[in-house]
């Protein structure tokens, strides 16, 4: 392969991995959010409910600037994280 294919190649990778900085379930990490929600179907309910009341109102509980997802199933479990989401027992 010839030097330009190999940095494309490289440049190509750099920049799939830094837009993909939370893509993937890397934060929050799913032990700490355990340690708050008793079981992972319940994480799940609650995180997509409250994704989908981000995308329908807009309202976010910190600053924009503060979360380190861009979607908002990742913003929802941000908030979990940092305790912005209160859990009841029913």
């Amino acid at each position: 392969m010839s030097n330009f294919v190999i940095l494309l190649d490289l440049f190509t990778l750099h920049v799939y991995a830094y837009n993909r900085e939370c893509d993937t379930m890397i934060y929050p990490s799913i032990d700490k959010l355990l340690n708050i929600v008793d079981s992972k179907y319940e994480l799940v309910h609650i995180a997509a409910r409250r994704s989908k009341e981000i995308s329908e109102t807009g309202y976010l509980q910190m600053p924009e600037n503060e979360y380190k997802c861009k979607k908002n199933i990742g913003r929802a479990l941000e908030e979990v994280s940092e305790g912005l989401l209160t859990v009841r027992k029913s």
